[in-house]
């Protein structure tokens, strides 16, 4: 098993030195979680706090989902392009201040889907050390070993990552970024038309529980309690669980954050039973970038297009 990398070092000495001076009153990272294939996020607040810090192949929370409950202090955060597309994109909204975020980037390798994890491995819960070995991944259990090819389980928007916002870190930490292959989890035929969609989601769809895991988990789902689906006046969508409801609920949030979502998958790997939402929200962040020739994470001066018009668009 290896042991903390160059990395991790660097990462808990920053934080350290950035709590230390007084500069920032949190450092917003991951930390080892439960279990080691599942890294979660980590809150330091003292030189103790950024000890419990790491980075690796298993950190796959998207950590700006934070920031807009943390707006009233300098916080700092550790940013991968994940992280650093929505904080650009918080930014271009106005949700968050460039001032009292701290932004350090990390030159990401790649990072693990669980979700295709364990379809390749079976179950990691039981897992009792997981590391990245060359370019396998190991996950060490009480049944011995279990070895992966990490392209066949990195993230799918690993694949397509142009590493965009690390541009607008304050600093960067770890070694230039390599070009990641992954195999994609599901391919769309090529003579999908409206009606192979129709049925695709309304299948998908029957299966959603409402648990609103997807909103959640994204950063820029920041409505919370003033979230327009549950809202009683006016009322968008009902409570009743079925898959007519369901559609109207995505069908709505793809809306809501189209132009302003990355694609970076957390309410796919959010989702209890597996919906995957990141097809959805490509096919209308698509036709954002046709229409309006806006790619989000790329300035953060410009609004989305979505919230904004232009008078010769009437």
């Amino acid at each position: 098993m290896s042991g903390m990398s160059t990395l991790e070092e660097t990462i808990r000495q920053k934080a350290k030195e950035l709590l230390e001076k007084g500069e920032v009153t949190a450092v917003i990272g991951w930390g080892g979680g439960w279990n080691p294939a599942k890294a979660t996020p980590q809150f330091a607040r003292d030189a103790d706090g950024a000890e419990k810090l790491v980075f690796n192949p298993f950190c796959y929370n998207n950590l700006a989902v934070y920031l807009p409950r943390m707006k009233d202090s300098k916080v700092a955060i550790f940013a991968k392009p994940c992280e650093a597309g929505s904080i650009v994109a918080l930014l271009a909204e106005g949700k968050i201040s460039r001032d009292n975020v701290y932004i350090i980037g990390i030159a990401c390798q790649g990072i693990v889907d669980p979700v295709k994890l364990e379809k390749e491995a079976g179950s990691i819960d039981e897992a009792t050390a997981a590391y990245l070995e060359g370019d396998t991944i190991v996950i060490e259990g009480e049944g011995g070993a279990k070895r992966v090819r990490f392209t066949k389980v990195a993230m799918d928007a690993c694949a397509s990552c142009e590493q965009k916002g690390t541009s607008f870190a304050d600093e960067m930490v770890g070694d230039t970024a390599k070009p990641v292959t992954t195999e994609v989890s599901f391919e769309v035929p090529e003579d999908a038309d409206w009606a192979w969609w129709r049925e695709f989601w309304a299948k998908e769809f029957d299966r959603c529980i409402r648990c609103y895991a997807c909103r959640e988990s994204c950063p820029v789902c920041y409505c919370r309690d003033n979230c327009a689906v549950q809202s009683l006046r006016e009322r968008w969508t009902g409570s009743q669980v079925n898959p007519m409801e369901a559609l109207m609920f995505h069908a709505q949030r793809a809306m809501h954050v189209a132009g302003r979502c990355i694609e970076c998958g957390a309410c796919e790997r959010a989702c209890p039973v597996d919906i995957p939402l990141t097809l959805l929200h490509k096919q209308v962040g698509g036709a954002v970038r046709k229409l309006f020739n806006f790619e989000v994470g790329d300035k953060a001066d410009e609004r989305p297009p979505l919230e904004t018009f232009q008078k010769e668009e009437l």
